[in-house]
């Protein structure tokens, strides 16, 4: 449909959900828009977009009050994400359906589009007929540290990354180094009761050249005067001796602190602002599963009645759920937003979680610009999908399928003169593949690439086809245990997951 005088008043029907309808009403609301009356019609089902356009002709066919209303309007839009042809609804209510934007947030330029005299789609979305601009993040800013904009509630949402005690030396200076490149911008030195405030203080000093904030784990006033007069900008610690370091704190320190108990914050902040320190993050706790992280939702709501900017930390879930760490920051990173926090604080405690830095910052770039669009993150591009896809993996061509000839166990041939060792170093980030030769002597090579690593080691110890597709089998797992940060045996899955067993016993 065109319009032919772009100037007068086009009524537009929305179509969406009863769960939707709400959160539309409101959002359209903060649009002046010209040209265009804009009504909402919702239908009884929670999520439209999950519904073929054949279904909602369905659905719209049995509810007449729903025809009525549709009926009065010039155009009807629908979510883009809706799969199918939307001229089957057209064909119920004998009026031009279309698809919006898969977004609501983009809602406003589509209607803007269509008063223009723009023509819109029944099968692709808006987004594929029209240049559609991004939202922008806007948000009040609670201060600055060290030059950090620090947000009253995100998006956007800050990482921040600990650096865990027991790490010294090199050690603790790579971690840290690691933990900017994966995203952090802000770095916490971690410490415990048995933790020197001196071994504090000395670790502040290794990266106090940093751009970034350096804040500091203070169970004691020792701890906070040394660690901030080797030159850190704030300290993290519990209600309990804020009185007691708040003399070493200047205005321009940020003040960290955390508890379980919302009236405890809440004497604490009135203690602080009674000094004059206003750099203030309150962390109410991300509770601990099975024990008390239903709480959350309740600590954090309170905590904002508050009027200063969240800490969430991911340690209790991320150490205490036994699931890959990355699929536990997708959600976190999703209910930090609704809660509205102003950082988000990642802590490398266990092997399980290394590299939850990076993790972190993929969760929380899908789950901000999906927020920000208002809508949910499915169909978002994420490589936190490592093990599954969202979509089904491409078949097997017919052509190739009908010929190939089934293939059952094939017992090895043993090697004579030898034997293949493989190991993943996974400090050094190397695959080592050696040949032991029985009478003595062997053959070593090293690297990343299994592919390489195979070609090199075939040509130096001369192995048959036989072995050598065994090398490149076994490399190509390393390889991917090395990727993933996983332990690797040789001759042993290198995956195992919740279904391998059933189907085994489905066969048999």
């Amino acid at each position: 449909m065109v319009l032919d005088r772009v100037s007068s008043l086009v009524k537009v029907t929305l179509l969406t959900s009863r769960v939707a309808k709400d959160i539309l009403v409101e959002y359209m609301k903060t649009f002046k828009l010209e040209n265009v009356e804009v009504n909402i019609v919702d239908l009884p089902v929670h999520s439209i977009s999950m519904l073929s356009a054949e279904n909602i002709a369905k659905i719209v066919s049995r509810k007449s009050v729903v025809r009525d209303k549709l009926g009065e309007s010039e155009i009807i839009l629908i979510p883009g994400s809706v799969s199918g042809d939307a001229k089957v609804i057209s064909d119920v209510i004998d009026r031009p359906v279309f698809k919006a934007s898969r977004t609501i947030v983009h809602l406003p330029q589509v209607l803007k589009y269509i008063t223009e005299g723009g023509k819109l789609d029944t099968i692709k979305p808006a987004e594929d007929i029209i240049t559609l601009s991004e939202p922008r993040y806007e948000y009040t800013e609670a201060f600055k540290v060290n030059g950090l904009s620090i947000p009253l509630r995100g998006p956007p949402i800050i990482l921040a990354s600990e650096a865990i005690a027991r790490l010294k030396g090199e050690e603790f200076k790579e971690s840290i180094a690691r933990f900017l490149r994966e995203g952090a911008k802000i770095i916490v030195v971690g410490s415990s009761f048995d933790t020197q405030p001196e071994e504090l203080e000395s670790k502040v000093r290794l990266v106090a050249d940093i751009s970034y904030p350096i804040l500091v784990e203070a169970p004691s006033r020792s701890h906070a005067y040394r660690a901030l007069d080797a030159g850190a900008q704030g300290v993290i610690t519990s209600c309990d001796i804020i009185e007691e370091i708040s003399g070493y704190l200047s205005k321009d320190h940020l003040l960290v602190i955390g508890d379980r108990s919302i009236d405890s914050l809440v004497k604490a902040l009135e203690f602080t602002r009674s000094i004059g320190l206003y750099k203030v993050i309150i962390d109410p706790v991300v509770g601990i599963p099975l024990i008390d992280f239903s709480s959350t939702i309740y600590r954090y709501s309170e905590a904002s009645k508050l009027r200063v900017p969240l800490w969430f930390s991911s340690a209790n879930v991320i150490e205490e759920v036994e699931a890959d760490s990355h699929s536990l920051h997708a959600i976190l990173a999703s209910l930090a937003l609704e809660l509205g926090a102003s950082i988000y604080s990642v802590v490398e405690d266990s092997y399980k979680s290394i590299h939850s830095t990076a993790e972190a910052r993929e969760a929380l770039r899908v789950a901000s610009q999906a927020y920000s669009m208002k809508s949910t993150m499915r169909g978002s591009y994420s490589s936190l999908l490592i093990v599954k896809s969202s979509s089904q993996p491409e078949q097997a061509p017919q052509e190739y399928t009908s010929i190939a000839e089934p293939v059952n166990y094939i017992e090895p041939y043993w090697d004579k003169r030898g034997y293949l060792r493989i190991f993943v170093d996974h400090k050094n980030k190397v695959i080592i593949a050696a040949y032991i030769m029985h009478r003595g002597g062997i053959i070593a090579v090293k690297g990343r690439s299994a592919t390489s690593i195979a070609r090199a080691l075939i040509r130096k110890a001369s192995l048959d086809p036989e072995h050598s597709a065994y090398l490149g089998y076994e490399l190509s797992k390393a390889e991917l245990a090395l990727k993933l940060s996983l332990p690797y045996i040789q001759d042993e899955p290198l995956l195992k997951t919740p279904w391998d067993d059933i189907i085994e016993e489905s066969r048999g």
